[in-house]
Formats: structure tokens, C-alpha cells, sequence
């Protein structure tokens, strides 16, 4: 379902990839996938290149169908608890947690 949706949406690039570029989409697309890599994935650079998973986020869209995209985004910010890096990514979700969790808190 996902390569056929990339086909519709206009992609020119390697279907069996690991990887797609959002350089490879129709000019209408790219705004929508360029959205999804900054606001709901974990990176922090290299926002031309989407793996698998960040390519089902966008089909889902395209195509109006349910997905969780909580279960990722907590699934990532686990991940990079247990990682030796430690950087914060989505802030804005950790924030409304707090928020939630703490209603007084400055």
C-alpha cells in the first residue's frame, strides 16, 4: 500500500530502498513530508532522507487511514533514554506531559 501511494503521490526514485529522498516527490508532497520529518520524528539533521516508518506516517495521511503516531513518537524518546546520548527530542510532547502530570508547575 505504501509504494503504491508513493507512486501516486509522484515518487521517481527507488522503490526498494531502505531509504527515500522527499527531493524525489511531486512539488505538492514535499511540503507534507518536509511537515511529518520536523514535527514528528526523532532527528535532529538530514531532513531529506525518510526511512520506512516515517514513510507509513505519510501514507496515512495521504490516504486518511488511522495510525498511532503516539506509539512512536514515545517509542523514539524511550530509545533515547536508554541510548548513551542524551538529548532531548519532541520537547513539546515532554512539555504537555508535565503540564498534565503538574498543573502548578512553572
Amino acid at each position: 500500500m505504501v509504494k503504491g501511494c508513493m507512486l501516486r503521490m509522484g515518487y521517481s526514485g527507488p522503490l526498494n530502498s531502505a531509504n527515500y529522498l522527499k527531493s524525489c516527490f511531486s512539488k505538492p508532497y514535499k511540503f507534507l513530508i518536509h511537515s511529518v520529518l520536523h514535527a514528528l520524528t526523532h532527528r535532529k539533521g538530514g531532513y531529506d532522507v525518510m526511512r520506512d516508518y516515517q514513510m507509513n506516517m505519510v501514507t496515512t495521511l495521504v490516504l486518511n487511514k488511522k495510525y498511532n503516531f503516539s506509539k512512536i513518537v514515545f517509542h523514539y524518546m524511550k530509545e533515547n533514554i536508554t541510548s548513551k546520548s542524551k538529548t532531548w527530542i519532541h520537547p513539546r510532547f515532554v512539555q504537555m506531559i508535565l503540564d498534565h502530570a503538574y498543573l502548578d508547575l512553572e
